[in-house]
């Protein structure tokens, strides 16, 4: 969805003013960002675990940020899918593979204030999955969310969980939190 959303940008006039591949562990993704203003950019973000991207704006004019990414939906509407939609699918989803799939995309379609049903979601996932996983992958999701609801829940996946793995990536998000002073 990158060309169709670098096509968006630049009928509108948005330069790219940052464009990277990235390798996430083994998995591949895309980062591209477009100049709005010189205070509000557009972000592109491609995630390789569920082969789903995000778009965000973001900077200093928060109403700019809000219209477009209004205009966004607008402009691919039919494309994205709702809150509800992402909901269900992590609620819906009984298959370890389709579940972690699901997780990374709805932190990425996440509302951007706290969302009691959406955190009891992850929160299950992330401490009750019998998959360690998907434990693993609830935990990283949450770092797209940002809602400071999840930093008790993620300091007891450090503290508790049976797998070395989860208990460390717990502590990464926790640090993505502080650094962005949450």
């Amino acid at each position: 969805m990158a060309d169709e959303i670098n096509e968006l940008a630049q009928s509108y006039g948005w330069p790219v003013v940052y464009e990277a591949d990235r390798n996430f562990d083994r998995g591949k993704g895309r980062e591209v960002n477009w100049g709005v203003t010189r205070d509000v950019v557009l972000g592109y973000l491609e995630g390789h675990i569920s082969n789903d991207c995000c778009i965000v704006a973001v900077g200093k004019d928060s109403g700019l940020a809000e219209r477009v990414i209004r205009q966004m939906d607008d402009d691919l509407e039919g494309e994205i899918e709702s809150v509800a939609e992402l909901l269900a699918a992590i609620q819906d989803a009984e298959d370890p593979r389709h579940l972690a799939q699901s997780l990374v995309r709805a932190a990425f379609g996440a509302p951007r204030e706290f969302d009691q049903e959406f955190f009891t979601a992850f929160a299950k996932a992330a401490r009750e999955h019998g998959e360690y996983r998907v434990r693993d992958i609830a935990v990283s999701s949450v770092v797209y969310i940002e809602w400071p609801e999840f930093k008790p829940l993620l300091e007891g996946i450090q503290a508790h969980d049976s797998e070395e793995q989860v208990r460390a990536r717990a502590a990464i998000v926790l640090n993505a939190y502080a650094v962005a002073g949450m």
